[in-house]
């Protein structure tokens, strides 16, 4: 899919991320330009001028939208964090790439409510306009929503992130974000929205970011719970003589209730404290620890307010662990 004023920058699957990964994630707000950047096939250049959302499928009123419309509506700010779901070619495989942000742009629903949605839809489609091949696939990148999510007032077109306009590589002019779901439905440089009485039929909807279950496979959708040690990291200088401070974050879609730490590779745990969340965003965990000299295996694990746990290992959310050096 082409259309006039916009370009492919490059092509092929890439991944940008801040050089020290998780361990330079110490601020509540993450800047943009530590937080990660992924692509199936490549980025686009757009020119805003020349962009336009179509709206159509089960819709009474189908719609075509321009930048300057999405700005004249009702916008709204949201606190989140970000994740990318790993690669859909390796589900189990913790990857890690997380940022918390603000989002800013007009809800979702609007739109929907705008192009007058039918009440037959259970599925809101959303196309990007990159193209290429992922995988030996070669197709537009179109994810879905349920309508009961779609409808949701967080979910956004977004126009901003942390205050400043969407650059290209970030998906702008406009990218649809779903605040507490996996990165990979939160699709770039978004083109159409498609109103749709059934799911979604192409490969990023069947064939990947699709978890094996007892009773066949659910979808990536929804963060499970994760949590994280920020500090210290594997290059800290430790000295048995001082109490250390070991922090982190935690998120998932549904708040964090928990989080405990091991200073002993997982042979016994210490609850931490554990800070609020605003909209979706991380919660920040702490724990004054008094190391003794030698080295040490210090890992994390949370638990949301349903009691879902964090999973030992083989998982894209498997406990994080950090080794470190205690000096005398």
């Amino acid at each position: 899919m082409t259309r006039t004023g916009m370009h492919m920058i490059r092509k092929g699957f890439s991944f940008k991320g801040p050089a020290n990964g998780i361990h330079a994630l110490n601020s509540w707000i993450t800047p943009e330009e530590d937080l990660f950047l992924v692509t199936h096939m490549g980025f686009l250049n757009i020119d805003p001028d020349h962009w336009h959302l179509d709206v159509d499928g089960l819709v009474g009123t189908p719609t075509r939208l321009r930048l300057s419309d999405l700005q004249a509506m009702p916008q709204r700010e949201y606190m989140s964090f970000h994740e990318c779901a790993g690669s859909p070619l390796a589900p189990t495989v913790a990857k890690r790439r997380i940022g918390n942000v603000v989002w800013k742009g007009v809800p979702l629903s609007l739109v929907l409510e705008r192009a007058k949605i039918s009440t037959d839809t259970s599925y809101v489609w959303t196309s990007g306009l990159e193209w290429g091949e992922y995988a030996e696939i070669e197709e537009t990148y179109q994810k879905e929503l349920p309508i009961e999510k779609a409808l949701a007032e967080e979910v956004l077109l977004a126009l901003e992130i942390n205050g400043r306009p969407l650059t290209p590589e970030r998906g702008g002019p406009v990218r649809l974000v779903v605040p507490g779901w996996y990165g990979t439905n939160s699709v770039k440089w978004v083109g159409s929205i498609t109103a749709a009485d059934r799911r979604a039929s192409g490969a990023y909807t069947t064939r990947f970011y699709n978890d094996p279950t007892a009773s066949g496979t659910k979808p990536v959708w929804d963060v499970a719970p994760e949590s994280v040690i920020v500090s210290p990291s594997p290059n800290d200088l430790l000295s048995a003589d001082m109490p250390t401070k070991i922090w982190g974050w935690a998120w998932g879609d549904r708040r964090i209730s928990s989080v405990e730490v091991s200073v002993d590779g997982g042979g016994s745990w210490q609850t931490a404290s554990l800070g609020p969340r605003e909209g979706r965003s991380w919660q920040r965990f702490e724990l004054t620890w008094s190391p003794e000299p030698g080295p040490h295996v210090l890992l994390c694990r949370c638990k949301n307010e349903l009691g879902e746990e964090q999973p030992a290992s083989d998982a894209r959310n498997a406990v994080h662990s950090v080794q470190v050096q205690v000096d005398f």
